[in-house]
């Protein structure tokens, strides 16, 4: 069976692409709203999709437009990209697990989740029940804010250590702090991490891949613009998979 390393991989080779698009697009909520919502999402979707190589869902989207809205979004259309559930899980394993079924019902290839859990009943047990499930995990080892600094990125090595020796698919790094990427490879991982940061928060397009990263997450340049499909263009010249 294909790994969710492996499908990312041959997806950005194939569109050669290194943008995973953070679908974080919301509403004020109602019944009439989750329609309204689902036809934009669509239209983002149909305007980026052949310029990017994954997308990421977030909770804010997902408990805006509903999960059978998600289902549909994922399941009724083909956008030959993969896609990632954003809820930066950080329960003991067994809840973790119960929440990845059913997003890997819903149609997800990965979810992240955070590596501060630690390891017995904690990440590696999230990551042996998502092999079985048959969903990919990203795990978060940094974070792109300030305030990170503080405490989650000050135990940087430790996670990505463990993030190694678990076996997960790919880590979170942040395009905001580079020192990271550098580090991890140094480190010794050797597989797939993709930064957020872009943007909004400060960090330009190109950053992270210059520093070992393999995609960056982009979300407001892309959605926040008048034209979110000219501007996934624009940054697809920049950011190529073959280097």
């Amino acid at each position: 069976m294909e790994s969710f390393r492996d499908r990312m991989i041959a997806i950005a080779e194939e569109k050669d692409s290194r943008i995973i698009f953070a679908l974080d697009v919301t509403t004020q909520y109602s019944r009439a709203s989750e329609m309204d919502l689902f036809l934009r999402l669509l239209r983002l979707l149909n305007g980026v999709a052949g310029h990017v190589a994954g997308v990421k869902i977030g909770l804010p989207t997902i408990l805006a437009v509903g999960p059978e809205a998600v289902y549909r979004l994922l399941n009724e259309y083909e956008w030959n990209v993969f896609f990632i559930a954003d809820l930066k899980l950080a329960d003991i394993a067994y809840v973790n697990g119960l929440v990845l079924r059913r997003l890997r019902e819903l149609g997800f290839d990965g979810a992240i989740v955070h590596s501060f859990i630690g390891r017995e009943k904690g990440l590696e047990e999230t990551v042996s029940e998502a092999r079985d499930i048959g969903i990919g995990i990203v795990s978060v080892v940094a974070m792109s804010h300030p305030g990170a600094e503080d405490y989650i990125n000050k135990r940087f090595e430790d996670l990505v250590r463990l993030s190694m020796d678990v076996g997960v698919d790919g880590m979170v790094l942040p395009a905001t702090f580079p020192k990271y990427i550098s580090m991890a490879r140094e480190l010794g991982y050797d597989s797939v991490i993709m930064s957020p940061g872009i943007g909004p928060q400060g960090a330009e397009p190109g950053e992270a891949i210059r520093h070992g990263s393999d995609f960056e997450i982009i979300g407001r340049l892309i959605y926040g613009s008048d034209d979110p499909a000219s501007k996934a263009a624009e940054l697809h010249k920049i950011l190529r998979w073959v280097r």
